[in-house]
């Protein structure tokens, strides 16, 4: 909200969107919600990725707090790291979807690089440009 407030546009990086716990369409609009109203310009979502090491603890503490998701994650998990593709489409279109009701869009690639062109610089007086050697 400040950066946006002096002018610089800022995104949001939504992840990650946890499948089956964080992803109803429910949650989904009330965070982008959240993020338009923080002030941000656009979001982007990604959804979990299990890579090693981290793929292991959260298969853990899924068994723990939530065992009748792990057969889905396993079989969701099994082609790799990463959600597969129909599921990351999936979120990405209803998050875009829900941006666009809230009065923002998803990232435009380049478009947070934009700078304005420096004012020229002042030309110096000739008195200021004579180099004198003691």
């Amino acid at each position: 909200r400040t950066l946006t407030g002096h002018g610089i546009a800022c995104g949001v990086l939504m992840a990650p969107v946890i499948p089956f716990l964080g992803d109803s369409p429910q949650q989904l609009r009330a965070t982008v919600r959240a993020v338009a109203a923080a002030g941000a310009t656009s979001v982007t979502p990604l959804a979990l990725h299990l890579r090693p090491g981290a793929r292991e603890w959260f298969m853990a503490w899924l068994a723990e707090h939530h065992p009748h998701l792990v057969r889905r994650y396993e079989s969701m998990y099994a082609g790799g790291a990463y959600a597969p593709k129909w599921y990351q489409r999936r979120i990405t279109r209803l998050v875009h979807e829900y941006a666009a009701e809230a009065g923002i869009g998803p990232y435009a690639p380049g478009a947070h690089r934009r700078v304005p062109e420096p004012p020229a610089s002042p030309t110096l007086a000739p008195e200021h440009t004579q180099l004198t050697l003691l």
